[in-house]
C-alpha cells in the first residue's frame, strides 16, 4: 500500500480505526502557536485532536481523512458537544456509562450532515457501546489491557494511583519491570501481533528492517513510566485499564474545565470535514494554510510520496505557515531539498518528543521560509 489510492480502496478506510485519544494535542498547541486568524488543516483521526486545537481559537480547521468513517465520527463528538452538557456528553461518549446512548443520539443527530447521520443510522451499536472505544486501535488495546489485569491486578492498581513521580519511579523500578514482564511486553508489541489484530498498514510499511518494534515501543513506554505520572496521562490510563479516569488525566477536550471553552468554539470556528487524500486536496486549494497538523501520514507513503507531499504542503502554506508532523517508530529523515524550504526546530521537537503523554511519537516541526 504505497500510494493513498491503494488505502481508499481498502478494508482500513472502511471501518472506525481510531476512536478515542491516542495522541497529545498539548504538543500541537506548542507547535502551531495557533491564534484567531488562522487557517489550519488538520488530519481527523478520531477527531479529538481538531476539537483539542478549538482551545486556541482558530478561525477554521478543514479536518481531512482518507477514511470518511473517522470524518463521521468527528461530527458525532461535535455534535453531542454542541448538544449537551458535560456529564452527558461523557455519558453519550462512553467515558461514563449509560443505557440512554440512543436515546441522546436522537437528540443531537439534527447537527449531522446527510452522510454522518446515514452513517450512524447504521451503525447505531457502535452508539450504544460508547463510540469513544469502537475503534479498531481502541478495540486491541482494550484486549491487552483485560490480559495485563488478569496477569498483575494490584500492580495495576497501585501503579494508577501515585501522584509522586519519585514514589512512582521507585514502584517501576522495583515492583514493575520485571524480566517475565519485559519478555511479556516483547510478546504483546511484536509485528505479527500487530499485523494480525489492527492490520494497520502504517504501524509496519516504512520501518526498516533493522528497527525492532518490540525494543522501541518499551523503551519508550520506560520513558513514560519514569516521568509522567500515570494518573495524569491518558493515554497510558487506557492501555493498562482498558478505560479513561474520568477524574484524572483526560484528553484536552474532555476535560471539565476546558468544556465550555470548546462549545463555545463551536460556534465561532468553522470545522470544515474533507474525505480525500491528502496531497490530492491540497493540490486544488486556493486559500492557503496558516498551520499544518497532519499526525503521521508519513508512516502510509513510501518515500516518492512523502517528497511529493511536503512539496505540497509548501506550495499550500500560507508564509511563515507552520508544520507539525507526527513519526510512529522511525522518525522519517527531511530530504535535504525540503530543508531549504522550511525551518525545522530540533530543540523543540526533542522536547515535545519527550514531554508527549502518547509516548510512542516523535516529531517534526517547521516554518516555511520566507525567501
Amino acid at each position: 500500500m504505497n500510494s493513498p489510492n491503494d488505502i481508499l480502496q481498502s478494508t482500513y478506510a472502511n471501518r472506525i480505526s481510531y476512536s478515542g485519544p491516542n495522541e497529545d494535542s498539548r504538543s500541537e498547541l506548542k507547535a502551531l502557536n495557533i491564534n484567531e486568524n488562522d487557517n489550519i488543516l488538520c488530519v481527523t483521526g478520531g477527531g479529538d485532536r481538531v476539537l483539542s486545537l478549538l482551545l486556541d481559537k482558530p478561525k477554521k480547521i478543514t479536518a481531512i481523512d482518507l477514511n470518511p468513517c473517522q470524518n463521521h465520527l468527528l461530527e458525532l463528538k461535535k455534535a453531542g458537544i454542541q448538544e449537551l452538557n458535560y456529564e452527558n456528553f461523557l455519558k453519550f461518549i462512553g467515558i461514563l456509562p449509560c443505557n440512554k446512548r440512543l436515546h441522546t443520539y436522537n437528540k443531537v443527530k439534527h447537527h449531522l450532515s446527510k452522510e454522518a447521520e446515514s452513517f450512524w443510522t447504521e451503525n447505531t451499536k457502535t452508539i450504544k457501546r460508547g463510540a469513544i472505544f469502537e475503534g479498531a486501535f481502541e478495540k486491541h488495546f482494550k484486549l491487552i489491557s483485560a490480559i495485563i489485569k488478569t496477569i498483575r491486578p494490584s500492580k495495576i492498581r497501585t501503579l494508577v494511583t501515585f501522584k509522586n513521580i519519585e514514589e512512582q519511579r521507585k514502584f517501576v523500578e522495583q515492583k514493575w519491570n520485571t524480566p517475565a514482564w519485559k519478555h511479556f511486553l516483547h510478546f504483546l508489541t511484536s509485528e505479527s501481533i500487530f499485523r494480525l489484530f489492527l492490520k494497520d498498514p502504517g504501524f509496519y510499511q516504512h520501518i526498516p528492517q533493522q528497527v525492532s518494534i518490540p525494543k522501541y515501543l518499551i523503551s519508550r513506554m520506560d520513558h513514560s513510566l519514569m516521568n509522567h505520572l500515570i494518573l495524569e496521562n491518558f493515554f497510558m490510563t487506557f492501555l493498562l485499564t482498558g478505560k479513561y479516569n474520568p477524574e484524572h488525566g483526560l484528553p484536552l477536550y474532555l476535560e471539565k474545565k476546558n468544556y465550555p471553552a470548546i462549545k463555545d468554539a463551536l460556534n465561532n470556528s468553522i470545522i470544515e470535514t474533507v474525505t480525500s487524500p491528502l496531497e490530492t486536496y491540497l493540490d486544488r486549494l486556493e486559500t492557503k494554510i496558516d498551520k499544518f497538523s497532519i499526525s503521521d501520514v508519513s508512516a502510509y507513503l513510501n518515500e516518492e510520496n512523502f517528497i511529493s507531499l511536503l512539496n505540497s504542503i509548501h506550495s499550500a502554506g500560507n508564509e511563515n505557515c507552520i508544520l507539525c508532523m507526527r513519526h510512529f517508530i522511525t522518525k522519517r529523515r527531511i530530504p535535504d531539498l525540503f530543508k531549504s524550504k522550511f525551518i525545522f526546530d530540533p530543540a523543540l521537537e526533542e522536547e515535545l518528543g519527550n514531554s508527549d503523554m502518547s509516548f510512542v511519537y516523535s516529531f517534526n516541526v517547521g516554518v516555511k521560509c520566507t525567501n
